[in-house]
């Protein structure tokens, strides 16, 4: 039986993100790859401000796709996202489905009721019998309305609702199935929000979001050299250098850079300390933020760490007469969230 596709939604702070995925008896292969900026404050905090400019966004990538697929898949990040690893009495899937409400409401912050929730039991702690380590994920019900009511107001269809760092572990776990690394750190840095995921062989042990991203280094370039945002942003990525004294702009960087990579620093000391004691042997670095001026080579002096910059395309088959590769290697660390959504199945289960 053919696996049901859906194309990865990724709507970013500061730029929405689609790609499809073929699948066939020949393998996966990319079908389409695009991506559209948003203007300044259309997503502030994930929550989405301008649903108008959005769905433009959208809708005019779904139309330059030319794809016949309506079904989507999309994710979520932030503060209205909880993702807690929690030990539990041990209790088989379907018990712990209909005990989740219960079980889960002392690990969460907000009122149980205006939260959907999702779990996977990872297994039993061998060293407290009759316990089992579980992984919570609670998203805020006014936050994933915001998504669903977007998305089906643009004819398309949301069939898998996800958050970023486990949209982020399908991708790794499909284009990097040979690491031979047992703890890695997928690290994606965006606009707004840096999503960190722990694995260790191949399972998620311990994921954070730090409200921290690119849009901090614009708001930096915009108050030292007195410009408006977009201008800013073009400064950030190279282009409109005139009158910009290229010492002052590397301080910049190198300021936030090191504040990323200390805030980083602080959460990977925390998984050492309370999570495993085995050392983190590599970081998959990814994001629209990920090709920051000293970011991989900061993080990799810093943190000890070797800091590779993720391919999310490195395992599709792709046609060089339709994609041209040098975009792709580009745009690749943008699209790995994307990826990794455009891999979901729609029979997976929903937040």
């Amino acid at each position: 039986m053919a696996l049901s596709k859906i194309m990865g939604l990724d709507i970013g702070s500061s730029m929405v993100k689609l790609v499809e995925i073929d699948r066939s008896k020949k393998g996966f292969s990319l079908d389409y790859v695009g991506l559209a900026p948003l203007p300044d404050g259309a997503i502030v905090d994930k929550s989405i401000k301008k649903p108008d400019l959005v769905g433009q966004a959208i809708s005019a990538l779904h139309k330059n796709s030319k794809s016949r697929t309506k079904h989507v898949g999309t994710s979520l990040a932030g503060k209205a996202v909880i993702i807690k690893q929690v030990t539990m009495t041990s209790m088989s899937d379907s018990q712990l489905e209909k005990q989740i409400q219960m079980e889960a409401e002392p690990y969460i912050p907000f009122d149980i009721k205006d939260v959907n929730l999702d779990f996977f039991i990872m297994g039993d702690r061998p060293e407290k019998e009759g316990a089992m380590e579980v992984v919570l994920v609670a998203a805020k019900k006014d936050y994933m309305v915001e998504y669903v009511d977007l998305i089906t107001s643009l004819n398309l269809v949301p069939v898998v609702i996800d958050v970023d760092p486990f949209a982020l572990e399908v991708m790794y776990e499909f284009c990097y199935p040979n690491v031979q690394e047992e703890i890695v750190a997928l690290v994606n840095v965006g606009a707004g929000t840096i999503n960190v995921n722990i694995l260790k062989s191949g399972a998620s042990q311990y994921t954070r979001d730090l409200p921290l991203g690119g849009d901090s280094i614009t708001r930096e370039i915009m108050r030292f050299f007195d410009v408006d945002f977009e201008r800013a942003e073009n400064i950030k990525r190279g282009s409109q250098l005139e009158n910009v004294n290229p010492r002052n702009l590397r301080k910049i960087f190198q300021r936030s850079v090191d504040y990323f990579v200390s805030e980083l620093q602080k959460i990977l000391d925390f998984f050492s300390t309370n999570v495993s004691y085995d050392p983190i042997q590599k970081i998959f670095l990814s994001g629209g933020a990920a090709a920051t001026y000293g970011l991989a080579s900061t993080m990799e002096a810093e943190l000890n760490i070797p800091v590779e910059i993720t391919d999310p395309f490195r395992s599709l088959r792709i046609d060089e007469k339709v994609f041209d590769m040098d975009y792709l290697n580009s745009v690749g660390p943008t699209m790995a969230v994307a990826v990794g959504l455009a891999l979901r199945d729609e029979r997976d289960k929903q937040v």
